[in-house]
């Protein structure tokens, strides 16, 4: 009988501290959830049909064209249960020499219906292999290793929260043993972090329920009150170059009963303390405000770098990006029907970004306002009625031009 008892406290116990772990603030309100916003049922649905609109098929096709661009290597860390490679990209200004160089670490798509924290990552990418001053700063002062698809089975098999072994990976940190997918993320963490160069940001790339976006900040009772306020600092750095979208820090608070000793963030603090940032980032999940995933990637490397201390070509000073105006090429191209027009504009000034045929004759307006200073990036998805060949597209701001040939293929 005493045997039962204890066996039934510790039971109790154990569900006690699971439950207590879980409370979190929320906008000020107690709740009871996880830190994306979705409730246990969830994970028993199935979305085989699409693979949320973007498969291990459709990453393999972007590997290979970013696998050409000269700032790029790609690896694999690892495989997953069914075999699949986990694959890293190593982004730098020579990816294959990265000595000396300050490294940030991102992986995103660990559950495979939250689609939004790997399009950010995507422009993420996009940015640090364009040819802006600002990207060109990045990539000599910092090494980004980024994992855009660190579940690919639960994509392929439909499986919106968990692996092929119908396991959470994102909560399966301090479970012995670990999946497959966990040990290699986890083998190349502790890998960097024993190097000359070890990680100071990790970024966890998820998107939430709750139609906010925002970063999971971790309280003083799970961590310590200094790392409090560096997260505090990170998140409203970020935050100041998109603070109508970007909640402030104390939107979300997690770990008010403790570190959990679950997630990627629990292993960093536990080992690591506060010589890594690392925080889980929420976009928006399938909401009407979801987008701007550009201007949100704009701003988490923005706030990376200043909480990093490294200085840009691109400082913004009284409101004035130091650099040019740069109209960069449309990506993809060849396209159809959709492709993604950036430019950036050092002056704040009304903007057009018009299309024209080999004729010269304009046939369609494709951006037309007033922007600040900075940069910008449009999807532009071209007239059904339109045939296969060459178009221009000319940036006017000011009395700058500049103009850049596009191909369509029908």
């Amino acid at each position: 009988m005493k045997k039962f008892l204890i066996i039934q406290l510790m039971s109790f116990l154990f569900i006690f501290f699971s439950y207590s772990q879980e409370l979190q603030i929320v906008n000020g309100k107690n709740v009871v959830m996880d830190k994306c916003g979705f409730s246990s049922n969830s994970e028993n649905e199935l979305n085989s049909a699409d693979n949320w609109g973007y498969g291990y098929d459709s990453l393999l096709v972007e590997l290979n064209i970013w696998r050409q661009n000269q700032y790029v290597k790609i690896d694999s860390i690892g495989l997953s249960v069914q075999e699949r490679p986990l694959w890293q990209l190593t982004i730098s200004s020579d990816p294959n020499n990265v000595t000396g160089k300050r490294t940030v670490y991102i992986h995103a798509r660990t559950h495979p219906q939250e689609t939004e924290g790997f399009y950010v990552t995507r422009e993420i990418i996009k940015i640090l292999l364009s040819e802006v001053p600002f990207a060109q700063s990045i990539r000599e002062n910092c090494v980004f290793y980024i994992v855009p698809m660190y579940n690919p089975d639960g994509v392929e098999l439909g499986y919106p929260r968990r692996n092929a072994n119908n396991v959470d990976l994102e909560s399966n940190w301090f479970t012995f043993p670990n999946e497959p997918e966990v040990a290699a993320l986890k083998a190349r963490f502790t890998e960097l972090m024993s190097s000359t160069n070890p990680i100071e940001v990790e970024l966890n790339m998820h998107s939430s329920s709750l139609c906010k976006r925002y970063f999971v900040y971790h309280d003083s009772a799970g961590t310590s009150p200094q790392f409090a306020l560096m997260q505090q600092d990170f998140i409203e750095g970020v935050r100041s170059y998109y603070q109508n979208g970007i909640e402030p820090w104390n939107y979300y608070v997690s770990w008010t009963g403790g570190n959990p000793m679950k997630y990627p963030e629990s292993w960093f603090w536990y080992y690591h303390g506060e010589s890594v940032m690392a925080l889980t980032y929420e976009d928006m999940y399938q909401c009407s405000g979801t987008g701007n995933f550009d201007i949100t990637a704009n701003a988490i490397l923005r706030g990376v770098m200043d909480y990093m201390n490294i200085p840009t070509d691109v400082a913004i000073e009284d409101g004035i990006i130091k650099g040019n105006f740069l109209l960069e090429q449309n990506y993809p191209n060849p396209f159809n029907p959709g492709t993604r027009i950036s430019w950036q504009s050092p002056v704040g000034s009304w903007q057009t970004i018009k299309l024209y045929d080999l004729l010269g004759r304009e046939i369609e307006t494709i951006v037309d306002g007033y922007y600040e200073a900075g940069y910008y990036s449009t999807l532009f998805i071209v007239n059904s009625s339109f045939p296969s060949g060459v178009y221009f597209y000319r940036l006017q701001a000011g009395d700058f031009v500049q103009t850049k040939k596009m191909i369509l293929l029908r």
